[in-house]
């Protein structure tokens, strides 16, 4: 074939070029660009002969469908109540956050025939670790170490599973397409074979993906399109604490999470979240004020910690851990210009106990609160709980369901900081508080 009827195509997103380019101009990902030979079906070319036939959507039969329990309450919680037959779902996950451990203890309790494919590693070392977190469930567990799709598939259509997980869709490669594991063209191939595979013989698939250093899913968003159900398994490297989040789901919502604890054998369900992010003491602290932050339809209580101390530099330290940086800058400056605390002299550091990852702009009241009480010295009550949105103009806006939220923080043992200091609808009136 000629030089020039050669592609380039980004393995990060899928963007193609005539010629290669060190950067990416859709991702900007450097030195993703892979050279493929384009394969083109002339038959998509040729004149339809199918005699093709319109019909009325009321004129299709629904057909009963029926959700199959996974036997973990939280991830049933994130699926919308179970799988289904056909059903593919994606899960990813940063190197080590416990994907592998919590896929090996749903393969145990599936109530059906389960084959766990392991590209990555030995039968061995996956035995070695089931034995570990399965232990009661171990003859459920059928184990394959195969990287050929093709072989996969023809093996999985003659053993019939119920369940089938891939370990990990990256490292799996078919000899029919071009390029290296991992590659784009490579995860076209072995992605549209194993869903057309799920789908023919209603087999739940679960593919496990890799992140990239950026935090996305690695390979290209073909991937995710395929799915029906992409699902994230984020942790901290300082916390055996897990949360499983959805991002697609075709069957079911997308605003659920799951939560996990990653013990030594294998992952807990998290039912009480309150025990894990909010430290068990009736004394009060300064620097310390719990907010609240919803996932889906469950309520978290967060433990929001502040220390504020005279820098030694020109320019303050602002140092966050489980916010973003800029949503400190904004609140240190409304605390600045609308309270008597100037903060331009004073190193600020924030934490989110638990090691939670958060945007909630609920959390804006809690931090500046947590902020005042380190600078000033002075404690709120320990269990007193507080949520809010403040705006630049420094005005403090209540969520429209905070008749919900203010049930479940009583529910909860709690007070909140709306009902126990009312009448505050700007930051300024703080200052009282800590004056």
């Amino acid at each position: 074939m000629a030089k020039n009827s050669m592609i380039f195509v980004c393995n990060n997103c899928g963007y193609e070029s005539p010629k290669w380019l060190g950067q990416c101009p859709s991702c900007q990902e450097w030195n993703s660009l892979e050279e493929v030979e384009p394969k083109i079906d002339l038959s998509i070319l040729t004149p339809q002969r199918e005699m093709l036939e319109v019909v009325e959507v009321k004129k299709i039969p629904l057909k009963k469908t029926e959700k199959i329990s996974s036997n973990f309450g939280e991830l049933d919680r994130v699926l919308g109540g179970g799988v289904l037959k056909s059903e593919v779902i994606l899960m990813s996950g940063e190197p080590g956050v416990g994907k592998s451990t919590l896929l090996l203890q749903v393969a145990g309790k599936f109530k059906g025939r389960t084959i766990y494919v392991s590209a990555e590693e030995s039968v061995d070392q996956v035995a070695l670790r089931a034995h570990r977190v399965v232990k009661e469930n171990l003859g459920k567990i059928n184990l394959i170490s195969a990287f050929e799709i093709n072989s996969i598939i023809k093996k999985l259509r003659s053993e019939k599973p119920d369940l089938v997980i891939i370990d990990s869709i990256q490292t799996i490669f078919d000899a029919e397409a071009r390029g290296l594991p991992g590659g784009i063209a490579q995860i076209k191939a072995v992605a549209s074979k194993l869903v057309k595979y799920a789908k023919k013989e209603d087999v739940v698939l679960i593919l496990v993906g890799q992140i990239t250093k950026e935090g996305y899913i690695a390979g290209p968003k073909l991937l995710e399109h395929l799915v029906d159900v992409v699902l994230q398994f984020e942790g901290d490297d300082k916390h055996g604490f897990r949360m499983l989040r959805c991002f697609k789901n075709r069957f079911g919502p997308t605003y659920e999470v799951g939560l996990f604890e990653m013990g030594a054998n294998g992952m807990v369900e998290v039912t009480n979240p309150a025990l894990y992010f909010m430290e068990n003491t009736e004394k009060p602290r300064a620097g310390i004020t719990p907010g609240v932050i919803v996932e889906g339809n469950r309520v978290l209580i967060v433990e929001v910690q502040a220390l504020s101390v005279r820098t030694y530099f020109s320019l303050p330290k602002r140092v966050v851990e489980g916010i973003s940086r800029t949503k400190l800058e904004v609140i240190t400056a409304i605390i600045s210009k609308y309270t008597k605390f100037n903060l331009g002299d004073k190193d600020v550091y924030i934490n989110i106990a638990g090691g939670l990852k958060i945007k909630e702009a609920m959390l804006d009241l809690p931090l500046a609160l947590a902020i005042l009480s380190s600078a000033s010295e002075k404690s709120l009550p320990a269990n007193l709980v507080a949520y809010g949105e403040v705006s630049l103009t420094g005005q403090i806006r209540y969520t429209s369901r905070y008749a919900n939220l203010e049930k479940e923080i009583k529910r909860l043992g709690y007070k909140s900081f709306k009902n126990e200091y009312t009448g505050i609808d700007h930051i300024s009136a703080l200052t009282r508080i800590f004056k």
